[in-house]
C-alpha cells in the first residue's frame, strides 16, 4: 500500500527537477553557506556561554565584532550562485533576498539554540556540573547539526530529481537522538536537573525541530509540484476606491468605503519593463509584491475570490495567497473592512458592528464586480465568472468567509467554495449543520490566537459531509500570522506591526514553506470545487496530501 500511496504522489507532485538548473547551485551555495554560518555562531556562543562571561559575549555582539563578521560570511556564496533567475524559484523574492534571510536565519536560530542549553538563572557552575552543562552543549549541537545536514541533503536530493529517502534520514536522527540522551545520562547523572533546561526528552526533541526548521529556511524545499508554484500568468494589481451607499462610514459622516485589492492574470507582454508592485502601509514601502500595478489584465473569464483580512489587517496582508490564485487564472479581491484596519485604528476609526458588516462587504463586492463584468468600461469587462465565486480569509477573515456559507442571516448562496485560514469560529452547532458547500479549513499547531483544538477542528467535526470536498488541514508548528505576509517586511517594521512571535520565529514552521502548502491546498480546492478540475481533486485526496511534510489532514 505505501508503494501505491508513494507512486501517486510523485505523480501528482511532480516537481521539476533543479538538476543542471542554476536554482541547484544557489541552492547547495546558500544552504551551506548558511549551515556553516549557524555552525560558527553558535560555536562563538557556546564559549562565552561556558564561560558565563557577560562581558565577553556584549563584545561579540558589538557591531563589526564577531558575530557581524560570521553573519556576513553568507554574502559571498550568494553573489557567487544566486542571480534572481536562480533565487525565485527557490521561494526568495531575488538575488538580494537569499544572504537577507540566511543572515537573519542564522542570527535568529543562533541565539535560540544557545539560549536553550544554558539557563539564565544557573549562576557560574562549577567542577562537575560546569562539565555536564558542556557536555549538553556540545551533544545537543552535534544533534541539531546533524539535523540540518539531513534535511539539507534530502531538500537537495529532491531538488537533483532523486528523492529524499525520508524514513531513512528520520531513522538517523532517531538514533543519533537516542544515543547522545545516552552520553548526557551517564556524564551528567542527577546533575542535569540541576541545569533547569527542562526533561531532557524534551528538549533533544526541540533541537531537532530547529535543525528541522533551519533547513527548511537555509534550503527552501520545493517538492510539492507545479500547483505550489507560480502559475502560467503575470500578476496585474489594481486599486480599486468604492462605496457602498447602503452603508454609512464608522462615524456616520457619509457612505461606507470598501477600498480594494485588485489582483487578476495579465501578461508578460503586459508587465513587460514595469518594475514590480511595492506594497506600502501608512505611504512607507514595506515589501516588493510579485504583482504589477494597473497592468492590461489576460483575456478570459476567471473565477472570482473574495479574500477577507484579519481583525486590525489589512488588504494587502496576504499577498502570497492572492497572487498565487491570480497566476493561476482567478481574480482576486481583498477589501479593507472600514473600521476594522491597521491604518483605521491608528486613526480612531472603529466599526460598531464589524461582524455584520464584514459579510456585508464581500457580498457588496460580489454585486460590484458583477456589474464590472457587464461594463464595457470597466477594466474587468467580460473577465468575471458569476458561476465560480470562492471566499477565503484570515482569522477575523476566515469568520467572514464562514458566515457567507453556514446557516446565517448574511449567508450569500453566489459563495460556492469557502477556504478559511486560521479563523475565529465562535458559530453554534446549527450554523453548521446547515453549511453545504464545499469547505476546507486550514490552522496551525501552535496558534495562540485562534487555537487550533477550539476554533479549527471543532468546528470541522461539526460540518456535515455531502458536499464534494470537507476538509481540515493542520499545518504543524504553524502560529497565527504564518497565515499572513507579516514576516516578509523590514524587522523594525515587523516589530511595530505585531506578529512576529506568531509567526517568524524559530520555533515556527518556516512561513515560505508554509505559504508553499497553503497556496498547494488552497489552489487545488479551488481548481476542484470552481472549476470542477479532476485532476486537482486528486492533488487533495488523504493519501497524497499525506506525503507532504509538515501536515495533518482529513477529509469526511
Amino acid at each position: 500500500m505505501s508503494l501505491v500511496v508513494g507512486l501517486l504522489a510523485s505523480l501528482l507532485l511532480a516537481p521539476p527537477a533543479l538538476a543542471g538548473d542554476p536554482s541547484l547551485a544557489c541552492l547547495r551555495a546558500s544552504g551551506d553557506a548558511g549551515q556553516r554560518c549557524l555552525a560558527a555562531y553558535t560555536a562563538a556562543l557556546r564559549r562565552r556561554r561556558s564561560r558565563r562571561d557577560a562581558a565577553c559575549e556584549t563584545a561579540l555582539r558589538a557591531p563589526g565584532g564577531r558575530l557581524a563578521t560570521i553573519l556576513a560570511t553568507v554574502e559571498t556564496p550568494a553573489a557567487a550562485k544566486c542571480g534572481d533567475a536562480a533565487a525565485e524559484p527557490l521561494g526568495y523574492t531575488s538575488a538580494d533576498d537569499v544572504p537577507l534571510r540566511t543572515r537573519e536565519s542564522c542570527a535568529d536560530f543562533g541565539d535560540e539554540i544557545t539560549d536553550l542549553v544554558y539557563a539564565d538563572t544557573l549562576g557560574s557552575p562549577g567542577g562537575a556540573l560546569l562539565r555536564c552543562q558542556r557536555e549538553v552543549a556540545n551533544r545537543t549541537a552535534r544533534l541539531g547539526a546533524a539535523t540540518l545536514r539531513l534535511w539539507g541533503d534530502c531538500n537537495l536530493a529532491a531538488a537533483r530529481g532523486g528523492g529524499c529517502r525520508r524514513a531513512k534520514r528520520d531513522a538517523r536522527i532517531a538514533e543519533l537522538r537516542a544515543r547522545i540522551a545516552r552520553r548526557i545520562g551517564q556524564r551528567c547523572g542527577a546533575r542535569y536537573a540541576s541545569l533547569r533546561l527542562g526533561p531532557l526528552d524534551a528538549l533533544l526533541e526541540t533541537v531537532v525541530v530547529r535543525g528541522r526548521h533551519y533547513a527548511q529556511r537555509v534550503y527552501p524545499p520545493n517538492d510539492l509540484g507545479p500547483t505550489a508554484d507560480f502559475g502560467p500568468y503575470a500578476v496585474g494589481i489594481r486599486t480599486l476606491a468604492l462605496t457602498d451607499p447602503a452603508r454609512t462610514n464608522a462615524r456616520g459622516t457619509g457612505p461606507r468605503p470598501v477600498t480594494v485589492e485588485v489582483y487578476y492574470p495579465s501578461t508578460e507582454a503586459a508587465v513587460a519593463g514595469v518594475p514590480r508592485d511595492v506594497a506600502e502601509v501608512l505611504g512607507i514601502p514595506v515589501v516588493v509584491t510579485p504583482a504589477y500595478r494597473d497592468v492590461a489584465r489576460a483575456s478570459g473569464r476567471f473565477p472570482l475570490v473574495l479574500f477577507s483580512h484579519g481583525n486590525g489587517g489589512i488588504r494587502i496582508q496576504s499577498f502570497f495567497f492572492a497572487a498565487h490564485l491570480a497566476s493561476h487564472g482567478y481574480v482576486v479581491v481583498s477589501p479593507d473592512h472600514h473600521g476594522n484596519t491597521f491604518t483605521d485604528a491608528l486613526a480612531g476609526i472603529v466599526d460598531p458592528d464589524v461582524a455584520n458588516n464584514r459579510p456585508r462587504d464581500m457580498s457588496f463586492l460580489i454585486d460590484r464586480f458583477l456589474a464590472f463584468d457587464a461594463d464595457p468600461q470597466s477594466p474587468f469587462a467580460g473577465a468575471i465568472d458569476g458561476t465560480r465565486i470562492g471566499a477565503s480569509g484570515h482569522s477575523f477573515g476566515g469568520f467572514t468567509s464562514l458566515r457567507l456559507a453556514g446557516a446565517d442571516p448574511l449567508r450569500d448562496v453566489r459563495v460556492k467554495a469557502i477556504f478559511p485560514q486560521a479563523p475565529a469560529a465562535p458559530f453554534p452547532p446549527e450554523f453548521y449543520a446547515g453549511m453545504t458547500v464545499p469547505v476546507m479549513i486550514v490552522g496551525g499547531s501552535i496558534d495562540e490566537t485562534t487555537p487550533f483544538p477550539s476554533q479549527q477542528k471543532a468546528p470541522y467535526a461539526l460540518i456535515p459531509s455531502g458536499a464534494a470536498i470537507v476538509a481540515l488541514a493542520e499545518l504543524r508548528n504553524a502560529g497565527h500570522f504564518t497565515f499572513s505576509d507579516f514576516c516578509e517586511p523590514p524587522r523594525q517594521i515587523v516589530a511595530f506591526l505585531g506578529g512576529f512571535d506568531e509567526a517568524c520565529q524559530p520555533r515556527h514552521l518556516p512561513w515560505r514553506h508554509a505559504h508553499d502548502i497553503v497556496n498547494y491546498l488552497g489552489l487545488n480546492f479551488f481548481d476542484a470545487t470552481l472549476r470542477g478540475d479532476a485532476a486537482a481533486r486528486a492533488r487533495l485526496a488523504p493519501a497524497v496530501v499525506a506525503t507532504i511534510e509538515d501536515v495533518t489532514y482529513r477529509t469526511k
